[in-house]
């Protein structure tokens, strides 16, 4: 693997801190995700509280895929340095 990038010279090296700061932005994305689901079905029905546990706990292992992926992307382009050229 090259050490960086040949077009934009961006190092492909994270620093120290980049994970441990990319995990604050996905607990952001996940917080957001579990507040919009819980609203969304707070909105269409009042269920029981299992429901809530369940639907929510499912879509979290679900995207967190996305969520992993997302959330180093979005600190790089905050605070690495990176711009869209």
């Amino acid at each position: 693997m090259n050490d960086t990038c040949s077009h934009c010279e961006a190092s492909f090296e994270p620093e120290p801190g980049f994970y441990f700061g990319a995990m604050f932005v996905s607990y952001a994305i996940n917080v957001g995700l579990i507040l919009a689901i819980g609203f969304i079905i707070y909105l269409t029905y009042s269920p029981e509280d299992w429901v809530y546990i369940i639907s929510v706990s499912v879509t979290i292992i679900l995207f967190s895929p996305f969520t992993y992926r997302v959330s180093r992307i979005l600190y790089l382009y905050a605070f690495g340095g990176l711009r869209e050229d």
